[in-house]
């Protein structure tokens, strides 16, 4: 009878474990396609992927949480993952590495995720161009009067290097051309935690993600004022949206990719199409 138990408790543990156990690819079915990369991206690729094995319940995929496009790019050439995703293209280390390697990949975009600039919602200004905001980044406008606002000091709120480094890292390396945010930037580790800081403070400006301004609570986009933005300073500001950002018509935006092998499977060409086809921005789950 006590050995039965036991045999039943080491059962269950052993089931629990594989629940429990973080999703690592060293782990993961061989058979499965393994996805590794950006998290930023993690969420939502979670979800296009789940109904892609529901409508193909032959072909397995396991993902792999918290990790960098770095990590997954790098991955993804040394035969550990079969697909990266990526919120930014391919760098010239990386292109290095997989002709080294004699690798040769396939590039996917999958669409833009919007950048929205937001604002203390008793600012007067609606809109700013693009150049208007890579300057109050970097600090070269400090009070709102030199962009024809009151005369406040500016205050600029963005996230910190290490919650949500992707989204940084392609606002200082593509958005303001390699400089970096202002010093006197406020660093918090969470969107909603800037959303939270620009409604409170005079003066301040920040930038959060599409769902961030559009999908949160009601109170906290009630909070702050959403600006207009325009590529030149003479055309007419452009409202975020996932439609305008689709269209292009918005200019603050990042690209998501998925990179695989150009000899990859069927399964791993199939599951990359059907993500692609769905596009970044599309809500019809």
């Amino acid at each position: 009878m006590k050995k039965s138990l036991v045999n039943a408790l080491g059962v269950v543990a052993i089931a629990i474990a594989a629940v429990t156990v973080p999703n690592a690819l060293a782990q993961s079915d061989e058979s499965a396609v393994r996805v590794s990369g950006a998290d930023s991206m993690f969420g939502r690729i979670q979800i296009l992927t789940r109904v892609f094995t529901k409508n193909n319940p032959a072909i397995k995929v396991n993902m792999i949480e918290g990790q960098l496009v770095d990590v997954g790019i790098a991955e993804l050439i040394e035969c550990k993952a079969d697909i990266a995703m990526a919120s930014r293209s391919i760098n010239d280390k990386e292109n290095k590495l997989a002709v080294q390697k004699g690798v040769e990949l396939v590039e996917r975009l999958i669409g833009y995720g919007g950048i929205v600039i937001i604002t203390h919602p008793e600012n007067p200004l609606d809109e700013l161009s693009v150049e208007q905001v890579r300057k109050i980044f970097k600090g070269e406008y400090t009070r709102w009067d030199q962009l024809g606002g009151r005369g406040e000091m500016i205050t600029v709120v963005r996230t910190d290097d290490t919650h949500h480094p992707g989204t940084l890292v392609f606002l200082e390396d593509d958005f303001l051309g390699g400089s970096r945010f202002t010093s006197d930037a406020v660093a918090l580790t969470q969107f909603p935690g800037v959303l939270a800081k620009v409604a409170k403070t005079p003066g301040a400006i920040g930038y959060v993600r599409i769902r961030d301004a559009f999908e949160s609570k009601p109170k906290q986009r009630e909070a702050i004022k959403i600006l207009k933005i325009k590529r030149l300073p003479c055309l007419v500001g452009v409202t975020p949206s996932r439609e305008t950002v689709s269209d292009g018509a918005y200019p603050i935006k990042r690209p998501y990719y998925l990179y695989y092998k150009s000899n990859a499977s069927a399964d791993i060409k199939s599951y990359a199409d059907f993500v692609v086809n769905r596009g970044w921005g599309s809500q019809d789950l």
